[in-house]
């Protein structure tokens, strides 16, 4: 697997070259290998140690990836898709998994570009299919769970909780979205839900 990339770590170093090679498990990316674009050198990342990486797409892969995002994050808001479309890049970030202390993974961001106030990350463990751009994986399938970021801490929202619990507890201070009927809370409305907490909320 090759592919234009930039790491940043921990310690703010950048790196910027071409990914090796990497290692996924059941949540996400846990290491890789990457060569150094000036130095030539390949150095070995474990999840913990970087904040996060970016890989660039070809044209092809910008379009399988907007594909296969709204085949889990549905109906994306009309107004971001130019914005889908056009980006370049894949952007993982390490994230503390919800409820484990000192496990960090290396998760898909899936909402670049409307993730100010809330992060939505992939959970490769719990979906149906996916689909894979240069041996990286691309969010895709059927999910069930999601992982989301706000102001620093990490939960987990599922399917079978999101009209009765995580609706309320990802949206509570937009007056927007919480005079939505109960009908119109759905799971396939995350994106749009999250679209709007990003663009119409204080």
């Amino acid at each position: 697997m090759t592919g234009d990339a930039k790491v940043e770590t921990n310690d703010g170093t950048i790196i910027e070259g071409d990914i090796r090679t990497a290692f996924f498990s059941g949540k996400g990316l846990k290491s890789f290998r990457i060569k150094d674009a000036e130095t030539g050198d390949v150095t070995r990342f474990k999840a913990e140690e970087v904040k996060s990486l970016r890989i660039k797409m070809d044209g092809w892969g910008k379009l399988a990836t907007y594909a296969e995002q709204t085949s889990s994050l549905q109906k994306m808001a009309t107004a971001d898709f130019d914005e889908a479309v056009d980006r370049e890049y894949i952007y993982y970030h390490t994230v503390k998994w919800p409820g484990k202390k000192d496990k960090f993974m290396l998760s898909q961001l899936l909402n670049p570009g409307f993730d100010s106030k809330i992060k939505v990350y992939d959970y490769p463990g719990k979906k149906t299919a996916s689909a894979g751009i240069g041996g990286m994986t691309v969010v895709g399938g059927n999910a069930k769970k999601y992982v989301v970021a706000i102001d620093g801490e990490t939960y987990m929202v599922e399917k079978g909780k999101y009209k009765k619990e995580d609706f309320d507890m990802l949206f509570s201070d937009c007056d927007k979205l919480n005079s939505l009927d109960k009908s119109d809370k759905e799971w396939d409305e995350m994106a749009l839900h999250v679209f709007i907490n990003d663009t119409e909320c204080e």
